[in-house]
């Protein structure tokens, strides 16, 4: 494949090949939460087309996901504007999560499914009654819509523990179950490792180079150990599952990383998705390549809310930094460290793809004088 002049998907695919490209990657993590909100800023485009027009590399998130089906499992759901609730009435009991909105156009959960043993059990059975149909026409047909101009990735369930801990249970009663119930914690999170690995299987049948398992991990959330004796297992069988299908399997771990920065290397997983830097989190993408070498593909590089509130001049200096600092660029895609923050101003995304297109193959060896980004001024 020629290097010259590389289309988005072209570029993109080589990058998480870590195969030669043309010039440096710039791949935000875009979703419905910043694409809502562009049109403050007087745009009205869909996703694709905002993409285009900022001159990003369009790497597109959770497109077409396998649909869970549920035997013996009857999911329900209360809606207000401001508060929804979804149920599951099963035959050894109910549970519920309930999430709120806030004045930030975010949800966030006010009431965890999982509180007490009884919840783990109803909870254990659910995942045990849990399948899933891929949906591989509909991935085929925006990629179709995707043509060229970018990658449509479907996303695979985050690790057991790390599902529990964020969304089923929260941190503190994940760690009290885990004391005081390990006999049924350690029964749930296979249950659900089984039904991951159904989800995983479905995903196998999906004509995608990558699949990414949005895990979220950091250091504020879970130890050292129960990363390695929790997490990281269930991580390397789905990496393993990917392989077997020749797919690349990418971990999303958009937080604090640096206390188990040797662990996350030692994992089987292709590459990290989100590396962040001081701020949301704790690692710089040249720092995550000199430790895990070549051999993993790195994402990230920019931390979000700051991409949200900095001039258009600091913009661009964060994507020189990283131009500068990471040596070796093979396997190297500039994105941010989760998540574009709503309203951030779409000039500082198009100016770091300005200065990324005109430097050209000189974004991927540094060799340039950083007073370049005043004539984007």
């Amino acid at each position: 494949m020629s290097t010259q002049s590389m289309t988005v998907r072209e570029r993109l695919s080589a990058a998480l090949r870590s195969k030669e490209v043309d010039r440096l990657p710039w791949a935000p993590l875009t979703d419905p939460y910043f694409v809502n909100s562009i049109h403050l800023q007087g745009f009205d485009m869909n996703h694709l087309q905002i993409m285009k027009h900022m001159g990003c590399d369009f790497m597109e998130r959770h497109v077409c996901n396998p649909k869970p089906i549920y035997r013996n499992v009857t999911m329900r759901e209360e809606r207000t504007p401001d508060v929804e609730r979804t149920y599951y009435d099963t035959p050894v009991g109910s549970i519920y999560i309930e999430r709120k909105h806030t004045s930030g156009n975010t949800w966030y959960v006010s009431k965890h499914s999982i509180e007490t043993l009884e919840d783990v059990k109803v909870f254990t059975y659910i995942a045990q009654n849990t399948t899933y149909e891929a949906n591989v026409e509909g991935f085929i047909a925006r990629e179709k819509e995707l043509g060229d101009d970018g990658i449509a990735t479907p996303s695979g369930n985050m690790s057991p523990v790390q599902d529990v801990l964020q969304f089923a249970a929260g941190v503190e009663n994940t760690v009290y179950l885990m004391a005081d119930y390990p006999d049924e914690m350690d029964e749930m999170f296979d249950a659900m490792q089984q039904r991951n690995l159904r989800q995983y299987t479905e995903l196998l049948k999906y004509p995608t180079d990558v699949i990414i398992d949005y895990e979220d991990t950091s250091s504020t959330v879970m130890s050292k150990n129960m990363f390695k004796n929790y997490s990281l297992p269930a991580i390397d069988e789905y990496a393993d599952l990917c392989h077997t299908a020749g797919k690349l399997y990418i971990t999303h771990m958009c937080g604090k990383l640096t206390a188990f920065v040797n662990e996350i290397g030692s994992g089987r997983q292709d590459g990290v998705d989100s590396v962040c830097p001081a701020g949301t989190g704790d690692l710089d993408p040249w720092t995550a390549r000199e430790t895990w070498g070549p051999g993993k593909v790195v994402i990230g590089g920019i931390d979000p809310p700051d991409l949200s509130r900095v001039t258009v001049e600091e913009a661009m200096m964060m994507a020189v930094r990283a131009m500068k600092r990471v040596a070796n660029k093979r396997g190297f895609i500039l994105s941010t460290g989760d998540a574009v923050p709503y309203g951030t101003p779409v000039r500082n995304m198009s100016a770091i793809a300005d200065l990324i297109a005109y430097l050209g193959p000189k974004s991927l060896s540094g060799d340039f004088d950083e007073s370049v980004i005043k004539q984007f001024l």
